[in-house]
């Protein structure tokens, strides 16, 4: 604070511009020039695959408990999953900032060094952006990537007969988030220490990367997309492109068993955890008709653990079938 009352910044655009200009990668495959010019430049060889999302404070994200590293981390994650739905490679990611005024360095620092590790994991680049001051907390990333061989796999493709699977457990994240914000208006009230695959689930998510683009050049998908809000609604984002229905069997849906602990000391349902909470960025995909065996012992070969729930019938809508019986779950998860 000024001698006027007048709010200092604590941070200035010229030294978050030079700090990410010093610690991002100068020379990667393709790309022609990095921060330092109006544009960056890449050299094209083929199609790009681009997705941007944002996170803004109190809606995707609750600075009040989510570590600036790992929030760092995390804005990356969700945009490279949006590459690994499609079974391709990050290539390069721009970030748009819109930061406080009386947001610490030490923070800005820490979430772009959270940020900075998990590009250089995927051997992704940052090559520009752009920085404001604003009232909230607004955090955007757009990626590019590139198709791996034969070619991108869309939501479009299943057809009837197809299996559905998904890429790992289901509902740890939405876990994570409850234990979270309970323990924010209940503080110490519950030992987290429990449920650390839990909360990291929900605080940095990992991108299903590699595993994309092996069911991307295995050929033997026809359908696929990331789970960003829920199963319900992602699955039927799927059916929904492709002009089918999906049938799932609780019984065969993968989560965690802490899951099951955590859901009791909450007093939550299971079931909306697995099927209706957002983040979890594991892949729902389709394999082929009369492939299953064929991919089985393919990501047996490769060491992937999947999970087969159910199967694309004609129609429309994703039905849950349980011991109860069956109800329409289409769009039923997390709403933007």
């Amino acid at each position: 604070m000024s001698e006027k009352g007048e709010i200092v910044a604590a941070w200035s655009e010229r030294t978050l511009i030079e700090r990410i200009r010093l610690a991002s990668q100068k020379k990667s495959d393709g790309l022609l020039k990095s921060i330092g010019d109006d544009c960056c430049e890449v050299a094209l060889s083929g199609s790009f695959l681009i997705s941007t999302d944002t996170l803004v404070d109190s809606v995707h994200f609750d600075n009040s408990f989510h570590p600036p590293h790992l929030l760092g981390r995390k804005s990356i994650a969700v945009n490279l999953s949006d590459i690994a739905a499609m079974g391709g490679r990050p290539r390069f990611v721009l970030l748009s900032l819109c930061l406080p005024e009386n947001i610490e360095w030490d923070w800005i620092s820490t979430w772009l060094d959270g940020a900075l590790e998990i590009l250089q994991e995927h051997d992704c680049v940052l090559i520009g952006g752009d920085t404001v001051k604003g009232r909230s907390l607004v955090l955007t990333v757009t990626v590019l990537g590139e198709p791996v061989a034969p070619g991108s796999v869309y939501r479009d493709g299943a057809k009837e007969g197809d299996s559905i699977w998904v890429s790992g457990p289901l509902g740890s994240a939405g876990g994570g988030l409850e234990l979270l914000k309970y323990n924010k208006n209940h503080p110490d009230s519950l030992d987290l220490s429990s449920w650390e695959a839990l909360l990291g689930a929900h605080l940095n998510p990992v991108p299903c990367i590699g595993i994309g683009m092996e069911l991307a050049r295995s050929g033997l998908i026809s359908a696929m997309q990331d789970i960003s809000d829920g199963l319900a609604t992602d699955l039927a984002h799927l059916c929904l492109a492709s002009e089918v229905s999906a049938v799932i069997h609780a019984s065969h849906l993968p989560f965690l068993p802490e899951l099951s602990s955590a859901a009791a000391a909450l007093n939550l349902n299971i079931e909306d955890l697995i099927l209706r909470s957002g983040e979890d960025y594991q892949l729902i995909f389709t394999v082929k008709s009369g492939k299953e065996e064929e991919f089985t012992r393919l990501m047996s070969e490769k060491g992937k653990d999947v999970y087969q729930i159910g199967e694309i019938r004609s129609g429309r809508g994703v039905i849950l079938q349980n011991d109860k019986g069956s109800d329409d779950i289409s769009f039923q998860g997390y709403e933007h």
